[in-house]
């Protein structure tokens, strides 16, 4: 029998809830104890002690489980920083209360009694400062189910750029970009953007002006990769193709926190495609990168040198929808809706966004968007 519901979507929710009560109620009869009689106490400093001991065990636990069941569901470009914030103060909570809870409970055993009211009162206030970082952890939290729907099962995440497209309509009729707020624009165009910054890029005949027109190449050219426009099922594709692909092009403006989407077909490709960001030059970025076996990689670029944040792997026999996320330091990539990579770096600093290749064959892109987070 499994330990969780169905209708949950991971143990997070089920145990998240502990580790505050527990530090809660160890913070209340804290203070309470200040107005106890001296020698007949009901409850003693070494209860409230190993309260704090068992809340800080309990919320290395519910991080640990929080780091697993932010790996396990797909969120939207809204989400992207509320997780963050709650990782990074959920993280801050339990470095707090573990170390505290350590020193308390020496001091609560070790100190005689000459010195423990004023070591007491330290404490306790003391204690003060990890409550606002497990208010501020349970807020970003709460904000994540109740505002973004995330882990709610009748919650549909929102895709800024997986949206039905008429396949039918001519070149000259209105494109509809996100539904995130990006302005429709109408005319000869399939590369839309809106007021914030973010855009969308629908592969349609006029592919290859759009790609001269927005982006640049730091190495190859729309020449040396064969680019042309293919028909596929659902529309149409910007094939790079050739038996010796060595390319790298990226957009024309910068970002510090962004969610990138790729729509690709590599299965007819052999080599390496590279999903970049915060690009400085061709010798430092961030990547992340999927070769033709299958292995995921997530890094950074640095002086020509990989350093590598974390691996994974994935079937790349079918079409993918790639989703690189740079916000802070969590480096986040999804394929297929599923987080693969999940890696901790140095904040970036702001750079381009693109794509880079290396291998032989072909590489089909279908659409491409961004959305600023």
């Amino acid at each position: 029998m499994s330990l969780i519901p169905e209708w949950a979507p991971n143990i997070h929710p089920m145990l998240v809830h502990f580790p505050i009560a527990i530090l809660g109620i160890a913070i209340f009869f804290d203070f309470v104890s200040f107005f106890l009689p001296r020698k007949k106490k009901w409850w003693t400093e070494e209860a409230t002690a190993f309260l704090y001991g068992v809340g800080a065990v309990a919320a290395v636990i519910v991080y640990y489980t929080g780091t697993l069941a932010a790996d396990s569901v797909m969120l939207s470009a809204e989400a992207q920083p509320v997780l963050t914030e709650h990782a990074d103060w959920a993280w801050l909570t339990v470095w707090f209360y573990g170390v505290y809870a350590v020193f308390r409970i020496t001091a609560t055993w070790w100190t005689s009694g000459k010195y423990r009211m004023k070591f007491h009162v330290g404490f306790f206030l003391v204690s003060l400062v990890g409550v606002y970082f497990l208010y501020q952890a349970g807020d970003h939290g709460a904000q994540m189910v109740f505002k973004h729907g995330v882990g709610v099962q009748a919650a549909e995440v929102e895709n800024p750029v997986q949206h039905e497209h008429d396949n039918g309509h001519s070149e000259g009729e209105e494109t509809h970009a996100d539904s995130t707020g990006t302005t429709s624009m109408t005319g000869n165009t399939s590369f839309n953007t809106n007021e914030n910054g973010n855009w969308i890029w629908n592969i349609e005949r006029n592919a290859i002006d759009v790609l001269q027109k927005n982006f640049q190449w730091i190495s190859g050219s729309s020449e040396s990769v064969n680019a042309e426009v293919v028909e596929v099922e659902n529309g149409h594709a910007l094939s790079f193709s050739g038996d010796d692909l060595n390319a790298f092009f990226t957009g024309d403006q910068s970002y510090e926190t962004e969610q990138i989407d790729y729509y690709v077909d590599m299965a007819s490709f052999t080599g390496t495609v590279e999903f970049v960001s915060h690009i400085q030059d061709q010798n430092n970025y961030d990547f992340v990168s999927i070769a033709s076996g299958g292995t995921v990689k997530q890094g950074r670029m640095s002086n020509g040198e990989p350093q590598i944040f974390e691996e994974g792997s994935v079937d790349v026999s079918q079409p993918l929808f790639v989703r690189v996320v740079g916000n802070g330091t969590h480096f986040r990539g999804y394929i297929n809706k599923e987080m693969v990579v999940h890696g901790h770096g140095d904040a970036p600093k702001p750079g381009r966004i693109g794509l880079k290749m290396n291998g032989s064959g072909s590489v089909l892109l279908q659409k491409m968007g961004l959305t600023k987070l």
